[in-house]
């Protein structure tokens, strides 16, 4: 089997070609997961929602330059990403910032799913890479993005973000240990019954 380009580079550089952001309300509820997918030129980027009406309307949606989502405001997530130093817009003539997007525009019907994408990012190495350094976020907002304004289109509140990490969302779920205490009980607790099922059973064995 024939690889791509971008298969290539990975392979290379063993840089993923696969990230997730699981975004977050400023209550901290789960408003979806955005994977991005590297392509030959761009970033895809895919948006799950799970409420598929609660975004209806016009939204700007932005990658910024720090891998932090804090609520409610979610300030740490730093400006709109823009490592080649150019001015906010995809309508302005010194733009647009690497992080520029074009607004999501949900019809009265909603939407499960809504793709978009970022043609001058990437998720392998280099200076518009997405990963690495103090990584990166994405950001949606209550407002649409009017492509020109400076520093963020009037786009009004931050509503959701999420950490922009390497892999799967299934992988990174798997790579994070319990957060929460009762889970880590859990964990603990079937660990134990597991090697107390061994134990029985090599004593049996030897008893047979």
């Amino acid at each position: 089997m024939l690889l791509t380009a971008v298969e290539i580079a990975s392979a290379q550089t063993g840089q993923p070609t696969r990230a997730t952001a699981d975004l977050r309300s400023a209550t901290g509820e789960s408003t979806g997961t955005a994977t991005l997918t590297q392509a030959a030129d761009e970033v895809l980027i895919s948006i799950a929602f799970r409420d598929r009406s609660a975004l209806v309307g016009t939204h700007a949606v932005q990658i910024h330059s720090v891998g932090q989502c804090d609520t409610p405001s979610f300030d740490n997530a730093g400006p709109i990403f823009n490592p080649t130093r150019k001015a906010h817009g995809l309508l302005n003539p010194d733009g647009p910032m690497v992080g520029d997007l074009p607004n999501l525009v949900i019809g009265p019907a909603g939407v499960a799913v809504y793709n978009l994408s970022a043609p001058l990012a990437t998720l392998l190495p280099g200076p518009n890479a997405l990963l690495g350094g103090r990584g990166t976020s994405l950001l949606i907002f209550d407002q649409k993005d009017d492509d020109k304004t400076q520093p963020e289109g009037n786009a009004g509140r931050r509503i959701a973000c999420g950490v922009i990490m390497a892999g799967d969302s299934q992988a990174t779920s798997n790579a994070n240990p319990p957060s929460d205490g009762a889970d880590l009980v859990t964990a603990l607790s079937i660990a134990v019954m597991g090697g107390l099922l061994i134990a029985g059973g090599v004593l049996l064995r030897r008893g047979a």
